[in-house]
């Protein structure tokens, strides 16, 4: 099916009833328009000082229900940029920007042009998903990565990287060695994979990606303490952040709220989950991702940095009949390795033990794990409930949110 859009409201109207401008303001745009010969009204704001170009986009994303992108020339994918021709992209103001799947996300100017997204999705052979942007960013970003190869300068930090040592799996986690297509990815999507290629080898359970006034930084947290990795040019902020968020599958337009998402990545033919999450800031938004390494983590409490004098009492408070064990901490601290390895210790066939978490970070062999999902009304508290019924010797809930929680009892 080719891609359509749709126009909900006249856009004059959304303008006014959003407050960007003016009923006497519209009129005054409407009557030059009725003698331009053609010209549109957005344009005809824009030229008379009474709508910025950066709203007159937003209020386009409103009525035709597409999402806006800040689109520079960073944001650009090689390989799905050489499969359009120059020259109509230039004349159709079209900026292809990445490929995820069967679906090529481009940036466009016009969403009127039905015969321009028609000829885009020929062109990919696939899905097309519009984005919005202004014209001359599409021109800018069209220009830049024609005419200039390796527009980062960030090629040196990610050469000793063989391609094969991280590989991204979009929703899936087969051809773990077909590498061929990742051999032409942008410096953006190569530096990304080797700050999560860095983080993996060095053992980091999170990698924070942090902007401020004046700088990019990324940091490492490795046995609990966060140390600095990089500082990439701060004006690669948008392109990493929306990489980042593609891969995630979050909506690259929102940078207003904060978004989760989950990746599945290949590093060394072994399968690692990834927990990315966003959150706006004065100067721009900051992703932590959270890395789920099962081989790496230690599960044994005799390994995991537990002193040898509480070694005895823990052993002793676990292995009673009855009772409640509180583990808290601050971020990062091991609550997650800490129940794991518990869990770990005390599990054998004569045992029934239920776990409710948000997510299930580390599958355990023998011990039945129950993800929540809120949207649907499967809550803590909710799943808590439904255990108690499946007669359960042992419980472990990864958090107590609220009191209904925490006060839950046998039915």
């Amino acid at each position: 099916m080719s891609p359509t859009v749709t126009a909900p409201a006249p856009l004059g109207r959304l303008l006014v009833d959003s407050r960007k401008i003016t009923e006497q303001q519209l009129e005054a745009a409407l009557a030059e328009q009725a003698t331009s010969g053609g010209e549109r009204l957005g344009e005809i704001l824009v030229r008379q000082g009474a709508l910025s170009e950066d709203d007159l986009l937003e209020c386009l994303g409103a009525q035709y229900s597409l999402p806006v992108v800040k689109l520079n020339r960073y944001l650009v994918d090689l390989h799905i940029f050489d499969a359009f021709p120059q020259r109509f992209l230039e004349k159709n103001y079209v900026c292809p920007m990445f490929r995820v799947e069967d679906t090529t996300t481009v940036a466009i100017a016009d969403p009127t042009n039905i015969f321009v997204l028609d000829e885009i999705r020929r062109l990919v052979g696939g899905r097309v998903q519009a984005a919005l942007a202004l014209p001359k960013n599409i021109l800018e970003a069209i220009r830049h990565r024609a005419n200039v190869i390796d527009a980062f300068g960030i090629d040196d930090i990610v050469e000793e990287v063989a391609e094969t040592d991280v590989q991204i799996v979009e929703e899936k986690t087969d051809d773990l060695d077909n590498m061929e297509e990742v051999s032409g990815l942008s410096p953006v999507v190569r530096l990304v994979n080797f700050l999560i290629y860095r983080a993996v080898s060095e053992g980091a359970s999170d990698i924070h990606i942090e902007i401020d006034e004046d700088e990019l930084l990324v940091r490492n947290r490795v046995d609990g303490v966060l140390h600095d990795v990089l500082k990439p040019p701060r004006s690669l902020h948008a392109a990493v952040v929306s990489r980042i968020k593609v891969m995630a599958n979050l909506d690259i337009s929102e940078r207003r709220l904060p978004q989760d998402g989950r990746v599945r990545v290949v590093f060394e033919r072994r399968p690692i989950d990834l927990r990315v999450s966003t959150l706006p800031t004065h100067h721009g938004e900051k992703v932590v991702i959270r890395i789920l390494d099962k081989d790496a983590m230690l599960l044994d409490l005799d390994t995991i940095g537990v002193g040898s004098d509480l070694i005895g009492v823990l052993d002793e408070q676990i292995r009673r009949p009855n009772g409640l064990l509180l583990v808290t901490g601050p971020t990062g601290s091991g609550k997650s390795t800490t129940l794991y390895s518990i869990l770990t210790r005390i599990k054998n066939p004569g045992l029934n033990i239920c776990t409710v978490e948000n997510p299930v970070e580390f599958n355990v062999k023998g011990v039945n794990q129950v993800q929540t999902n809120e949207k649907i009304g499967m809550t803590f508290a909710t799943v808590l409930r439904s255990l108690l019924r499946q007669d359960p010797d042992v419980i472990m809930v990864g958090e107590i949110r609220d009191k209904e929680t925490g006060r839950c009892r046998r039915p």
